[in-house]
């Protein structure tokens, strides 16, 4: 793909203009506890307060408002394990055209149900035996629906990067050394890469996901796409995309970002760091950053360092059953 950083930067605060009457403006936060034992200032961007529970709500009103009349009138289907379903169902409300989601049979029931209040119709598929980007292109064909991809398009990644761009506007000192950012298909982390790069082209970025479940880091480590065996299990219900996209991981590597990961133990243990101490409820797909910064905190000693905190749309057995096995 053609790299153009400046166009896609333009582009972000376009978007952000576009789309911020219909978004929550997420306030950065910090825990002085934290930035005293570790010495340095850790700002914490609560995206689980964003309306429908996560960022993936930017991605979708600034894929839809960029469509046509004539499309807006088909609708739009789109494909998630959750919070992606929920950004487009809200995003199809604000400009008012149908959507479609196709959603894990295993998906968080709060996800589908939320899915479903907003108004949208809710198609399952098994997510070891079907390909639900096979299955939502089919039913596009079908239905005459525009597809709204959830992290392999630009105009979904513009929306993602408007939550970082967020954060340099609301800093007096939009200097970061680090930035740590969740990521499943990598839509986030190549958004959030133009924004912060734009500003801080020496900042270092991170991708954080489930060890066991970490195909960003594998491909970064690798130079190449790595693709994970859909049939093992995850906590993470909303990271779980086998392979980086194509168009974030060519971002990605453009702005040089490496890979970590964290434990499902050390998961649970920053939901309950969060719930306790910075007041937030997380789901674990949006608790990883913050995993990822605990679990490494030597590396990130006397820093400045952003961490995502991409979503909160937990049930209750799942958050308690996390909490439970926190040691915090």
């Amino acid at each position: 793909m053609k790299l153009e950083p400046a166009v896609w930067f333009d582009e972000i605060v376009k978007t952000y203009q576009l789309i911020s009457p219909h978004i929550h403006h997420t306030q950065l936060i910090t825990c002085p506890d934290l930035n005293e034992e570790l010495g340095g200032q850790y700002l914490f961007k609560p995206e689980s307060l964003q309306i429908t529970g996560s960022f993936k709500v930017r991605g979708a009103l600034s894929a839809i408002s960029r469509l046509s009349e004539e499309e807006l009138k088909r609708g739009v289907i789109a494909y998630s394990s959750g919070n992606h379903a929920q950004g487009v169902a809200h995003a199809a409300k604000v400009f008012n055209t149908p959507a479609t989601v196709v959603m894990p049979k295993d998906a968080p029931i709060k996800k589908i149900n939320t899915a479903r209040e907003l108004g949208a119709e809710v198609i399952f598929y098994d997510r070891r035996t079907e390909s639900r980007e096979e299955m939502s292109r089919e039913i596009a064909k079908e239905r005459n629906l525009v597809l709204i991809n959830p992290y392999d398009a630009l105009e979904t990644i513009y929306g993602q990067g408007t939550a970082a761009f967020e954060v340099i506007n609301d800093t007096n000192n939009p200097k970061l050394d680090n930035a740590i950012i969740c990521a499943g298909g990598g839509g986030l982390a190549a958004g959030s890469c133009i924004s912060i790069k734009h500003i801080n082209s020496d900042c270092n970025i991170y991708t954080a996901e489930p060890a066991e479940w970490n195909d960003h880091q594998q491909s970064f480590e690798q130079n190449k796409r790595v693709k994970m065996d859909v049939n093992r299990p995850g906590l993470c219900d909303g990271l779980l995309t086998p392979t980086p996209g194509e168009i974030p991981f060519a971002i990605n590597q453009h702005y040089g970002v490496s890979g970590l990961s964290a434990s499902d133990q050390m998961i649970c243990e920053a939901m309950s760091f969060a719930f306790n101490r910075l007041n937030l409820k997380l789901e674990p797909s949006g608790a990883v950053a913050l995993a990822c910064l605990l679990a490494h905190k030597e590396q990130f000693k006397e820093s400045r360092t952003l961490v995502m905190l991409s979503g909160g749309n937990v049930d209750e057995e799942t958050f308690s059953r996390c909490l439970g096995q926190a040691s915090d």
